[in-house]
């Protein structure tokens, strides 16, 4: 294991109230499960007010090369990414460009057929909005080039029949609301998704290895590879055809971002500080207060019905945020930030792979990016476990 040169960590971490002892039970928890095989290898950050107490580096993220993990891997994000585009698209909403009920049929008239006039960019956000949902595009498209190109994308799913009614039930949309809200984002900006994103987001917060989009043979780019063998979503071969789907061309709103812990962490930290960061205002204090809130209310997620089947997992409310993942709200239910991380807690997660969590009250931050995919609600439980034992580090 290496500590991080790009990020300064803390000599000792009780003077920022982080408790050594409980830090070494955290990096035991990553390392027993690679080496039971639940993954290869992760890269993990826990900061405390800002300040890092732990970012280290744990098994290999590419077996293949029998490469140990580094510091400055750039992950697959998956759809961690959708965080990235809602905070873009909530900048658009900001500046007044956009407004949560904007209906998407006034932005791409193509979309206002089959019954979809009414959903709108809130919907897109909660997913609400009652699209296509399924992992696969919709026949008779097939799998490869059109899962990269956001305008064709959007064209196909703007074709698609509605399939439940506008805010009536929450489907959690791997790809298709958030290719969606990238197609809006590009009409009533001008700007390409990815110059958006870069101008508006990425620049600002300095996330110089972030990118949405990266080169096929980048030299710190993460294979992505399965781990877990359970079902999930989507057959193996899918999620492994991303290694060559996503190059240097492609935007994928939905989950083509790569990134570092450290730019995942200065990303995570402008929504815990308000949407300011060195100093710099990246959004509103208002937007991020409203987008941090539980928008599904008590509502479950439909998406998962056949995971907490075959788990035996009981229902848990959905808890959407507006910022592309999850509020912790209260209750004792599966989650994927733990069941001691204060109910204003939030995070994203991507899939099977990465998470990045931040409990406000304890002004704790926790980033986990691993190589090894698993099986989306297994994902869910080993974060829940995580999670908690980065909230025990917390002191006070």
């Amino acid at each position: 294991m290496t500590k991080s040169p790009e990020i300064k960590t803390v000599d000792d971490p009780r003077t920022i109230g982080l408790d050594p002892e409980a830090l070494a039970r955290l990096r035991s928890a990553v390392a027993g499960d690679i080496d039971k095989g639940l993954h290869h290898g992760a890269v993990i950050l826990l900061a405390r007010g800002g300040n890092v107490g732990l970012h280290e580096t744990i098994g290999s993220t590419d077996i293949d090369a029998n490469r140990p993990a580094r510091v400055d891997d750039r992950f697959w994000l998956a759809s961690l990414s959708k965080s990235l585009t809602a905070a873009a698209a909530l900048k658009l909403i900001d500046r007044g460009a956009l407004s949560l009920d904007t209906r998407v049929a006034d932005v791409i008239p193509e979309f206002a057929v089959r019954g979809k006039q009414r959903v709108t960019v809130y919907h897109l956000l909660t997913h609400t909005a009652g699209t296509w949902s399924g992992f696969l595009p919709p026949p008779p498209l097939q799998w490869g080039p059109v899962m990269a190109n956001t305008a064709a994308l959007a064209a196909a799913v703007s074709a698609q029949p509605l399939t439940g009614k506008p805010g009536e039930h929450v489907v959690y949309n791997p790809f298709a609301d958030f290719t969606v809200l990238g197609e809006i984002m590009h009409r009533v900006d001008g700007r390409p998704f990815r110059d958006i994103l870069r101008e508006e987001i990425l620049e600002p917060l300095d996330m110089s290895e972030t990118s949405f989009g990266l080169e096929v043979d980048h030299p710190q780019r993460v294979p992505i590879r399965m781990s877990d063998l359970a079902p999930g979503a989507a057959e193996i071969d899918v999620m492994h055809s991303f290694n060559q789907i996503i190059d240097e061309t492609a935007e994928l709103p939905y989950g083509g971002g790569y990134a570092t812990t450290r730019d995942v962490f200065r990303f995570a930290e402008m929504l815990r500080l308000g949407g300011k960061r060195d100093g710099k205002r990246i959004l509103s204090p208002a937007i991020v207060e409203y987008g941090l809130r539980n928008h599904t209310g008590t509502k479950t997620n439909q998406f998962w019905d056949f995971s907490k089947e075959a788990r035996d997992i009981a229902d848990f409310p959905a808890n959407f945020m507006l910022f592309g993942g999850y509020v912790r709200g209260e209750g004792h239910y599966l989650n994927c930030m733990g069941n001691t991380a204060s109910p204003t807690s939030f995070a994203a997660v991507g899939s099977g792979s990465t998470m990045y969590m931040v409990d406000p009250e304890r002004e704790l931050t926790f980033v986990f990016l691993s190589s090894g995919l698993m099986e989306g609600l297994g994902h869910f439980e080993r974060l829940r476990r995580l999670g908690d034992l980065a909230v025990a580090c917390a002191e006070r």
